[in-house]
């Protein structure tokens, strides 16, 4: 595809908590990923959602949104990005809804450990081309020795934004 400059992000397209008949609130999401097409702006490069369904990282995002829990099942990154989200849309519910909880509840967690070798999610992926020219069996030109003549890169991150669910009322 043609030179273009763009990122894929994990987004939250659904968020909402229900409430079990025992009382208990259940944090239920739907995650996929977005192609953002990037624009240089006033400060820099800017991300635009795109918006052409042919483009090349709108069918990636797809693809990837489609098998989402099957990706989440096999790399367990995503799988934990998930139950992050899941944990995020409950603390977003429990202070949306102004709940007031006992002292007993901030001592529930055990003491924080850190994690060896912990992995971000992020999508990212490089591809560089390179081309000879070679005349009678001799290279002509080969361009600066160790170059990148074509790099196409894909990068991404996370951005649950949450702010756009209203998630104040548990569903039954």
């Amino acid at each position: 595809f043609a030179a273009c400059s763009a990122r894929e992000w994990f987004v939250v397209s659904k968020a909402e908590v229900q409430m079990s008949a025992d009382g208990a609130l259940i944090p239920l999401l739907k995650m996929g990923v977005e192609a953002r097409e990037q624009i240089l702006g006033p400060n820099g490069m800017e991300d635009i959602k795109v918006t052409k369904p042919d483009h090349p990282l709108v069918k990636y995002a797809e693809a990837f949104t489609r098998y989402f829990d099957v990706i989440a099942e096999r790399k367990s990154v995503i799988y934990h990005m998930r139950e992050l989200a899941k944990a995020t849309v409950l603390a977003k519910f429990l202070v949306d809804s102004k709940v007031n909880l006992d002292e007993a509840w901030y001592d529930l967690a055990a003491e924080a450990q850190t994690l060896r070798n912990p992995e971000i999610p992020q999508l990212w992926n490089e591809r560089c081309h390179t081309s000879i020219q070679v005349r009678d069996g001799k290279i002509v030109d080969a361009g600066k020795e160790g170059t990148c003549a074509t790099l196409r890169g894909v990068y991404g991150g996370v951005d649950f934004g949450l702010g756009r669910f209203r998630l104040s009322a548990a569903v039954r």
